[in-house]
């Protein structure tokens, strides 16, 4: 059975979600959104056994991207990829793909 921790956090002029959940086969999903006037930040976060499967967010690190801020960590902090913006709906389809290729092989 997944375990997951919420918090909602809301401020004047911004609401922002943490969210930690511990999924089927060893994953463990972390997601972290803050909206407001103007801005949106996000990181969509799966691990496995501690070791990063994937990242998706918008944090200001790689400016030489075409899709700056927007980009994707695959398997480790330096393997960064162009990633257009994306949204958690698209976050969890992905996640979901990925946890059950693993349960079937």
């Amino acid at each position: 059975m997944a375990k997951s921790l919420i918090v909602l956090v809301e401020e004047p002029g911004k609401q922002a979600l943490r969210a930690r959940a511990s999924l089927k086969n060893g994953f463990l999903l972390q997601v972290n959104e803050a909206l407001g006037k103007g801005f949106r930040s996000y990181s969509y976060h799966l691990q496995k056994n501690d070791k990063l499967v994937r990242r998706w967010d918008n944090a200001p690190h790689w400016p030489e991207m075409n899709t700056f801020p927007h980009h994707l960590h695959l398997g480790s902090e330096r393997e960064v990829r162009e990633c257009q913006e994306i949204f958690i709906e698209d976050a969890l389809s992905e996640i979901k793909c990925i946890i059950e290729s693993v349960g079937n092989s």
